[in-house]
């Protein structure tokens, strides 16, 4: 970690409170110059850092940057230790980036990888579809780990990211979001979120190497184009820091990921559900149909009635979900 890192995680972990020039240096173990030249810095990158004689340095309280040391400093200590952050300024997608660089080495079995983006000029969501993704207004990341797992198990990962945002807007927010099936997070009837997961396997088992969990929040951002402007919302008007909302999703994933085949988020997954009860418009290629969708089994299938009385089971990654009404 540089003397540029060590500091501004030292003022995160304390923002709004003045600390002095020669406690950062002991804390960050470099010298007053280095302390000075990274507060330069970081200015220069556009934090607010106030400095007053004989009191010291202090991180504007309402500084809203997504950074490695700010999300480190809002992650408990345990965890922080697991997980190596990288957050970039601009880059095309999180999820391209976390496979190159798997493609250029991969992962230790206990490594957990977290990449990070102010602006993603090529925001990825399911079935090919963008995501997008201005800058300083959202919270773009990959969460990036190793397991060897079934595909079936790879992908109820989906089902735990959704639950881990619904969790940590409730934190973090005071708001209790919705999830309608399969991958996008609702607040007062508009998607803040969507989730891509993707899974590098091995072909001679048949099981995951690693796993990738796209997420896409929007906190802030209220002008989208036309195209989605009418069912995209935001956490716009809420206090909402994105350090403190992306350290608080990891968390939650993080635990989740503990525990992949048994999956103790379904029963917040179903409680959570936007569309159990509602009659649905399911599209499924260039074929499409109305039904009841009536409940959501354990493999993460969405059970629905036809309107001849037979039950289907959709399965992720086959069919696309809207609610009638929409």
């Amino acid at each position: 970690m540089s003397a540029r890192e060590k500091v501004l995680e030292i003022l995160e972990k304390n923002r709004g409170t003045y600390i002095s020039g020669e406690y950062l240096a002991q804390a960050a173990q470099v010298s007053r110059t280095a302390v000075w030249k990274a507060v330069t810095a970081l200015r220069a990158d556009g934090y607010e850092i106030r400095g007053i004689t004989r009191l010291g340095y202090a991180l504007a309280s309402d500084t809203d940057r997504l950074t490695a040391a700010g999300i480190g400093a809002c992650l408990s200590p345990a965890l922080r230790e697991k997980i190596s952050i990288v957050s970039f300024e601009t880059l095309d997608s999180t999820n391209n980036e976390a496979k190159r660089r798997l493609a250029a080495g991969g992962l230790e079995p206990e490594q957990v990888l977290l990449i990070t983006g102010e602006e993603q000029t090529a925001g990825r969501g399911r079935m090919g579809r963008s995501f997008y993704s201005p800058r300083g207004t959202g919270i773009y990341m990959s969460f990036v780990f190793a397991s060897s797992t079934s595909l079936s198990d790879a992908v109820g990962i989906t089902g735990a990211a959704a639950v881990a945002v619904v969790r940590a807007v409730r934190r973090i927010a005071g708001k209790e979001a919705q999830i309608k099936w399969v991958n996008d997070v609702f607040l007062d009837g508009k998607k803040i979120c969507g989730i891509l997961t993707e899974a590098m396997t091995s072909l001679e088992s048949g099981r995951t190497q690693q796993i990738v969990v796209g997420i896409g929040i929007n906190c802030s951002t209220v002008d989208f184009p036309g195209e989605i402007a009418a069912v995209a919302g935001s956490l716009a008007g809420e206090d909402v820091r994105r350090c403190a909302l992306c350290a608080a999703v990891t968390e939650e994933l993080y635990d989740f990921t503990r525990h992949l085949s048994c999956r103790p988020w379904m029963e917040e997954y179903r409680a959570h559900s936007l569309v159990l009860g509602k009659e649905v418009l399911c599209i499924q290629g260039a074929r499409s149909f109305s039904a009841v969708a009536e409940e959501i089994d354990d493999a993460g299938g969405l059970v629905v009635r036809c309107p001849d009385g037979t039950r289907q089971v959709l399965c992720s990654g086959e069919v696309s979900v809207r609610l009638a009404s929409c």
